[in-house]
This record gives C-alpha cells, sequence and structure tokens, in this order.
C-alpha cells in the first residue's frame, strides 16, 4: 500500500491540485518555502523574517497561509474560494508565484508579501495574473531576482518572465517520458525537475537538470526513487528531494551534489518536501506531521 501511495503521489507532484488532496491533514498540507528576507510591500517596511508559506485545507477549499517561523504565528494569506497551490518564492527577495483554480483549469499568478499597517500581520499584495488560456499552468518557481518563472504547462516546462511575456517552451513534453516538478535554480543556470525519461520502461523516477543556456539534458541521480519535494541550496550546489530509496521503504529526504552523480539519504522516517535554508547550505528542514524539524546535511 505504501508502495502504490508513493507512486501515485511521485505520478501527480505537479498536478496534485487536481484532485484537491493532499497527504496530511491540518496544519501541514504543503511546504515550499523556508525563508522570505527582507519583507516589504510598499506599505511598512519590517525588519528581516523567516516564514513558511503553505496550503492549508484548514477552512474548507484549499489556501496559501504564512507561518512565523519565530513566533508561529501563522496568517491566511488567501481567501477566495478557489484552489490555491504551489507556493514558492525567489530567494533574494520576497516576491512570490503561485497557482489557482479559475473554472476547469489552473492559471499562475505572482505577488509580493508584505505588512500591513494595523494589523501587522504578512498578506499578498500587487497581485498579478500571469497565464490566461484553457491549458493548466503549475508548479512555478521563480529565479533568485524575480524576473523570470519556471513553470510546468501541457505543453512542457516552460519559462517566461515575471510580467507573464516572452513565454518560450525550454523542454518540450514527450509522448513517454514524464517530466514533472521544476525548480530553477537560484543563480538562474539550471532548471531541476523530476523524471522517468531514463527508465521508461520501468518507470523509474530520478532528479535531472537542464541547462538554460545551453539546453543540454543530464541525469543528477540513478535509483533516487524520487517523489518530488525539490530544493536547491542557496549557493545551486546542491539539491534536496524527497525519496523512497530509504532502507525502512518510508519516505525520506535525499540530497544531491549538482556537480557529482551520487546522492545521499538524510532521514527516512516518513519525511517529505525538504527546504534548504536560503543562506546555511549545511542545513535543511522538513514539515512532519505538525513540527518543524531541522536536519544536517553535512553528517
Amino acid at each position: 500500500m505504501m508502495r502504490a501511495t508513493c507512486q501515485f503521489n511521485r505520478m501527480n507532484e505537479a498536478i496534485r491540485h487536481l484532485v484537491g488532496r493532499f497527504p496530511a491533514a491540518g496544519l501541514l498540507v504543503s511546504l515550499l518555502l523556508v525563508t522570505l528576507v527582507s519583507l516589504v510591500s510598499g506599505q511598512s517596511p519590517t525588519k528581516e523574517e523567516s516564514y513558511a508559506v503553505f496550503v492549508s485545507q484548514r477552512n474548507g477549499s484549499s489556501q496559501l497561509f504564512v507561518l512565523d517561523l519565530n513566533s508561529r504565528q501563522i496568517s491566511q494569506l488567501t481567501d477566495t474560494g478557489r484552489g490555491h497551490y504551489d507556493p514558492m518564492a525567489a530567494t533574494g527577495g520576497s516576491s512570490l508565484v503561485f497557482s489557482s483554480r479559475q473554472g476547469a483549469g489552473f492559471e499562475l499568478y505572482r505577488a509580493d508579501l508584505g505588512m500591513a499597517w494595523r494589523s501587522r500581520r504578512p498578506g499578498l499584495v500587487g497581485v498579478n495574473r500571469l497565464t490566461v488560456n484553457v491549458m493548466d499552468e503549475v508548479s512555478p518557481s521563480l529565479t533568485a531576482d524575480g524576473s523570470t518563472v519556471v513553470f510546468h504547462s501541457g505543453l512542457g516546462i516552460e519559462t517566461m518572465s515575471s510580467t507573464g511575456s516572452n513565454r518560450r517552451v525550454v523542454l518540450p513534453k514527450t509522448e513517454r517520458a514524464i517530466d514533472i516538478s521544476p525548480i530553477v535554480s537560484p543563480d538562474g543556470k539550471m532548471v531541476a525537475f523530476i523524471s522517468n525519461r531514463g527508465d521508461v520502461e520501468n518507470g523509474r523516477y530520478d532528479v535531472w537538470l537542464l541547462s538554460r543556456e545551453t539546453s543540454e539534458l543530464r541525469q543528477l541521480t540513478r535509483g533516487a526513487e524520487a517523489l518530488g519535494g525539490l530544493s536547491w541550496s542557496g549557493d545551486s550546489k546542491r539539491i534536496a528531494f524527497t525519496t523512497t530509496a530509504t532502507s525502512t521503504r518510508l519516505m525520506g529526504i535525499g540530497l544531491a551534489e549538482v556537480e557529482g552523480s551520487t546522492f545521499r539519504i538524510l532521514t527516512e522516517q516518513n519525511d517529505s518536501n525538504p527546504s534548504l535554508s536560503a543562506r546555511a547550505i549545511e542545513c535543511c528542514l522538513s514539515l512532519r506531521g505538525m513540527e518543524i524539524r531541522k536536519y544536517t546535511c553535512s553528517t
């Protein structure tokens, strides 16, 4: 049963919002961001803080929330009655992209995370819709400077500017291979994604890299049984991911070196969705159940 569940999660990492379900209830539905620095809204400058933006169905439909990692205060960011998913922020600022259900499909949005004058609670400002069509666009990520969005669509893996212009397919969809969960490196040079193109016959998924400069494809891991949850280190040298290539056969956190071809297992107690610190690459965070746990990536 566990193996079947993991296969389902992997195949649907990029389109999990189509069924409106997540692997955990309550507070934890998805942790996709650990650090947002220098929060500004155009309304009130704030001191540097650490936040986690996540998706929750605690009030019915899937909405975006933010957790202050210092005070543990939780604030709701969206409340439109429509599903909101896939929050991802630029590592160098407060820009945020996410997907939202619009009618029968999903579109991409960009906004900034700011602080309200009176409530002193964070909220979304300057929300801008980036895509308008009948095709689903999901799993967005931003370059560190917030200028470019990388995402998954029915055409494959695409890029566009943070204003929604200059849309371009960088890895076309194929008939057999499944490429999902793209995430751009902080330096903007590479896109990591999960794919079975290395072993289509057996449906084995690994971490792959796409060079934005040369369009060269490279298989980073082999036998990683990757499920998704990709996260780059701040220096673009390491990638953390969710894996079932563990001794327990439960989900765990894997870590791969971009310059190498091997990976190692950091945790294996049903942990998932890691996020490497933008500042300290030796640590990573995993949301497990209701608590946030820190693991050392150097051991």
